[in-house]
């Protein structure tokens, strides 16, 4: 005999904001490593610049809340990315425990469909989406139930983010990299904090050469920073002195509390080991401020062979980014 559980019809609503409290027992037991609260839910989905009726859709059995989905088309351009016309975006799935066996997942997920082909869009993404994601995709290790759910709806693995940490509670700058920011010194290349007067060029150097989402991410924390919530020593800055004809600002580097970057160099600097200074000065100055580790969300495994491993960071999480077309 079948329990209640998996004999009860599932109903798919959107979600009226009337039973938090349940929805984030249920996100919290369908994603154990991603469990959220009422406060993130508000500011990262509710509040959204792009929430509108519907993108917040669960999962009923029996009148309880067995699954959820959030389904976005942007409303507010993106730099760099602009409006992304024919592409959704979701950026969180689950579903309680012994659920998918009833068919909670795949209506979620049809009901998402059924949201993207009434906004036109043709390509569906999980979860790449500015601002407000909560990680880069599908754990691969913990959640491989809703992979291969999404697999058989038809999404396929078109990227691979790394999750990393690292213990910095007694981390201290290595000897030849405080060398070896000497002598970039000696080359006109200086490391230092972030300065008020630096916002103007700070943000040109972002508009022209990092990614959309980074300039949409620097201008959310420079904005806290006016506001007195987000401090000056969170971002460290590569200057080139000698450089007065174009971009004085070749490098950065943040964190925020724990988690470190993003960060960055201009191409043709790059190979030079400034982005190894920025990264130590980095976490240094997360250690004096009482951090005990340090985690980045999304790197590859170039990255963390490299720069990342030779500070001590390893392997955390692995995700599956994922793709729909829709027909």
């Amino acid at each position: 005999m079948q329990n209640d559980l998996t004999s009860a019809a599932v109903q798919v609503s959107d979600f009226t904001g009337a039973d938090t409290e349940t929805l984030l027992e249920c996100w919290n037991t369908a994603l154990p490593l991603d469990g959220i609260t009422r406060e993130q839910l508000e500011t990262r989905v509710l509040l959204d610049d792009s929430y509108e009726p519907g993108s917040l859709k669960v999962a009923r059995r029996g009148g309880d809340i067995v699954g959820f989905i959030t389904c976005f088309v942007l409303q507010k351009a993106i730099e760099k990315t602009g409006l992304r016309e024919d592409t959704g975006f979701i950026t969180a799935f689950g579903v309680a425990p012994g659920a998918e066996l009833s068919g909670a997942g795949e209506a979620l997920l049809h009901a998402a469909d059924d949201f993207f082909r009434e906004r036109n869009r043709r390509v569906v993404l999980l979860s790449p989406y500015t601002p407000n994601y909560f990680v880069p995709g599908i754990d691969k290790d913990r959640y491989t139930h809703l992979l291969n759910l999404l697999q058989s709806h038809g999404y396929l693995e078109f990227s691979e983010a790394l999750a990393a940490d690292a213990l910095i509670g007694t981390f201290e700058i290595p000897g030849k990299t405080l060398a070896l920011e000497n002598e970039l010194a000696d080359e006109g290349i200086v490391i230092r904090h972030y300065r008020r007067d630096d916002l103007v060029p700070y943000m040109q150097f972002q508009r022209d050469l990092m990614p959309g989402p980074w300039i949409e991410d620097s201008r959310r924390n420079l904005r806290e920073m006016a506001a007195g919530r987000f401090p000056e020593d969170a971002i460290w800055l590569a200057i080139d002195t000698r450089n007065h004809t174009g971009h004085r600002i070749i490098g950065f580097c943040q964190h925020e509390h724990e988690h470190f970057g993003p960060f960055g160099v201009a191409d043709g600097y790059q190979g030079r080991g400034i982005g190894s200074v920025l990264l130590a000065r980095t976490l240094y100055q997360m250690r004096l401020k009482g951090c005990h580790s340090a985690w980045v969300l999304w790197t590859g495994q170039r990255a963390l062979d490299g720069v990342y491993g030779r500070l001590g960071f390893k392997l955390s999480r692995r995700f599956a980014l994922l793709k729909k077309e829709l027909a």
